[in-house]
């Protein structure tokens, strides 16, 4: 046997990658001003403004308290504001402000930088058979998860 289970398995594998990445995504944006969980947000809010909590929190895979928490730390930051909808008062809706649309190009580009790192050394042909290979295994996970919940 080349190692142990814990050397070879992938499952292993991939918690090492997760905790190597959440590392460095915090120190990289920290530079922006942000912690990984807010650029996750804030990044569903540049691909369509307004969304609800209960939007966030299915886009983001965590409970609505986390989303809750979110949300109150980018308020006292400038970055978003929530607004009551208008046709439902009991509805919350995110909204960028300003400041909050202007973030983005920071962030992004740190999140371009740390992607770049993430891959240093893949050719384009390696880098998109990862993604493929990843967006499989992820799909999988959430299919057993859904599955397991009927």
């Amino acid at each position: 046997m080349v190692g142990s289970l814990m050397d070879t398995s992938l499952s292993r594998l991939l918690s090492r990658i997760s905790i190597a990445h959440r590392t460095a995504s915090e120190k990289a944006l920290s530079t922006a001003g942000l912690h990984a969980g807010q650029a996750n947000l804030l990044f569903c809010l540049w691909e369509k403004d307004g969304k609800s909590q209960a939007e966030l929190t299915r886009e983001l895979c965590v409970a609505p308290p986390t989303v809750n928490v979110l949300v109150s730390k980018l308020e006292k930051q400038g970055l978003v504001i929530s607004r009551e909808c208008p046709d439902d008062g009991r509805l919350k809706r995110i909204h960028l402000t300003e400041v909050g649309k202007r973030k983005r190009i920071e962030a992004e580009s740190v999140v371009i930088r740390l992607e770049d790192r993430t891959l240093h050394g893949l050719s384009d042909i390696e880098r998109n058979t990862a993604f493929l290979i990843l967006e499989k295994i992820y799909a999988n996970l959430v299919e057993s998860e859904n599955d397991s919940e009927t």
